[in-house]
């Protein structure tokens, strides 16, 4: 992949070249970037991608739902291409699919493909939908923590944030983890999805839940924020990490449109999760039987001990992390 283009730069050029080709009669095989080997075409079975390997010739194989891969020539081409193709309907998952897809170590293709499908299992069944009121809440105070941690400690903290990738905690390092969660009720409460998630660390590692709380204004919204999050990181190296975590969120540029509800950010507060915290400490719970899957349950935090964040709180975050 040309090194130099973002993710989200190479998902619009790979948009492109496909609208380009449906606009010719028969296959054009399109070259994605001048001088780089891999090519797209249309055609009436859907959108086709193809990278060069020396890999012998093999029969198409169904890979995800509609995603068909093979090894096979073609006219007008000298050598065997890794191909994938999916229907043209599906072009909005398609593309990002294959751009992930080249940021791998392209050397080995086919390695890079089952890495990239590994990924790609849950999220491409999922295609379409846009986020939920909750999810887009949910998303968007998570990258308001993600923009107060690159303002104080950089944009490498865009590497502790794995909430949307099904990390435990939405943002971890060696030394504390971070628990997002975002309210607009009053007074606050917030809903825990998983008992582990305000459970004691073990250890001298640190746990801080971070309640993020919202209410109806202009000060924001999940389309800004977004904006705000890829200026700061344009040009850096965090750039695709950040356009790759976000991409697993369910966040599509395309519906942007629906995301411009308006919040006000009222206050961002932290709790130190310990073994005195007043959450449902499994270890106080004992043995939970193999057969309860999970315990959910509503936290009311506005009866906790917890602190105001503000620029000394999120340098000393920013430290430990």
């Amino acid at each position: 992949m040309n090194q130099t283009m973002s993710l989200k730069a190479m998902v619009d050029q790979i948009s492109n070249q496909l609208e380009i080709a449906d606009h010719h009669e028969g296959a054009r095989y399109l070259r994605l970037i001048e001088n780089y080997p891999p090519r797209v075409y249309t055609s009436n079975e859907g959108d086709h991608f193809l990278v060069p390997t020396d890999s012998e010739i093999e029969g198409e194989q169904e890979r995800l739902d509609s995603l068909y891969v093979s090894i096979r020539n073609y006219p007008d081409l000298e050598g065997n291409f890794l191909a994938i193709r999916t229907e043209s309907s599906r072009r909005e998952i398609f593309t990002p699919f294959i751009a992930e897809f080249l940021l791998k170590d392209m050397s080995e293709p086919i390695a890079a493909l089952e890495e990239t499908l590994g990924e790609w299992k849950e999220l491409w069944s999922g295609i379409g939908g846009r986020l939920s009121g909750n999810q887009q809440r949910g998303l968007l105070g998570e990258l308001v923590v993600l923009r107060h941690l690159i303002n104080a400690g950089g944009s490498r903290m865009v590497e502790r944030w794995g909430g949307p990738l099904e990390w435990v905690h939405d943002f971890e390092s060696d030394s504390i983890n971070l628990e997002i969660k975002t309210t607009m009720i009053q007074p606050p409460s917030v809903h825990i999805s998983m008992i582990k998630q305000v459970a004691p660390m073990e250890g001298e590692k640190e746990l801080h839940l971070v309640v993020v709380g919202l209410e109806a204004g202009e000060e924001l919204n999940l389309k800004k924020e977004v904006a705000v999050i890829r200026k700061l990181l344009q040009g850096t190296e965090y750039a695709n990490r950040f356009e790759h975590v976000l991409r697993r969120s369910g966040f599509r540029d395309e519906h942007s449109s629906f995301y411009s509800r308006g919040y006000t950010n009222s206050y961002i507060r932290a709790h130190e999760i310990t073994q005195d915290s007043p959450i449902l400490n499994p270890a106080v719970l004992g043995e939970i039987p193999s057969t309860v899957v999970n315990i959910r349950y509503n936290l009311e935090v506005h009866a906790m001990d917890m602190t105001d964040i503000g620029p000394d709180e999120w340098n000393e975050l920013v430290s430990k992390m």
